[in-house]
């Protein structure tokens, strides 16, 4: 039980490997940290009533996790540690909201104006959920996990072509995506016709494929465990307790990948002056308000 806890617990360090997207390239940012960095959102761990929220942001760097860069990627993970049940809620980058002390804008520009902690404090005063820990990567980190674990499984119930946006060349079928093939594959937005919404969607499958991979090998050999250790260690920066980690990963042995839902929040398409962007739908606030009470969805 120990190994197995501390195996799923670096699952947690791994989280944002799997949202990497990467843009158009761009100045080379004046400050890089690791490629997976995570630390706490508030001064101390404290979940909630048996509840905890994790904020994943994938940023648009190329090098290293900049702070001063864009979150193309958004998620909150909850666990919940009496149901054990989860959930993974998903935002599209260009979602218009308000972003404390800045006024309105795109959400994935919080973390431009004030970094991860900002990142959180926006999504928190948007939902009202408390986050406990936020994760964040860039380019590198995804690249190199995906490499040392020799690909990801994952089944696609339609093509996923798009040659020249970027670079996707899937068939509907199963597929273990390398590490060039997993990233298009979440960068992939515009042959779906939900654009972003689709992406955000994919991205949090590609997460839960991973949490399967993970409790596949550490159950069928114990020994896999120094293998998950060896990239957390080359991979992750961190910020939080080695008792909080081992916590966590006491959770996350328990949860199944099944009791872990996933849902992006409803959104529809619009502009403010020329930009475009995508407004979220007052029937978010249902999903809020659920995911609050039950950290699942």
């Amino acid at each position: 039980m120990i190994r197995r806890a501390c195996a799923l617990l670096l699952f947690l360090c791994l989280l944002i490997t799997c949202f990497q997207l990467v843009g158009p390239p761009r100045s080379v940012p004046r400050v890089v940290a690791g490629p997976v960095v995570a630390g706490p959102v508030h001064h101390s761990f404290q979940p909630t009533k048996g509840k905890v929220f994790v904020l994943v942001i994938g940023n648009d760097a190329r090098v290293g996790n900049p702070s001063r860069s864009r979150a193309d990627a958004l998620h909150v993970i909850g666990l919940n540690t009496k149901t054990m049940k989860g959930g993974i809620l998903n935002f599209p980058r260009d979602s218009w909201i308000n972003i404390p002390g800045y006024g309105m804008g795109r959400i994935n520009e919080a973390l431009y104006q004030g970094g991860p902690q900002l990142m959180a404090q926006t999504v928190e005063s948007l939902t009202g959920i408390r986050l406990d820990l936020w994760v964040m990567t860039g380019f590198e980190g995804f690249r190199g996990v995906v490499r040392m674990l020799n690909g990801v499984k994952i089944h696609l119930s339609q093509d996923v072509f798009d040659p020249t946006g970027s670079g996707a060349r899937l068939r509907k079928g199963t597929h273990v995506l390398r590490a060039g093939a997993a990233l298009a594959y979440v960068r992939t937005r515009k042959i779906f016709s939900s654009g972003d919404v689709a992406r955000s969607t994919n991205q949090a499958r590609f997460l839960l494929m991973l949490l399967a991979k993970l409790r596949k090998q550490v159950e069928r050999d114990p020994a896999a465990l120094f293998d998950w250790i060896d990239i957390t260690r080359r991979h992750t920066r961190t910020d939080i307790s080695a008792e909080d980690l081992f916590r966590l990963g006491v959770l996350a042995a328990q949860v199944s990948r099944k009791r872990v839902g996933n849902i992006t929040v409803p959104v529809s398409v619009g502009s403010v002056g020329a930009a475009s962007v995508v407004f979220i739908s007052p029937k978010a606030n249902s999903i809020y308000a659920r995911f609050r009470r039950t950290a699942a969805l």
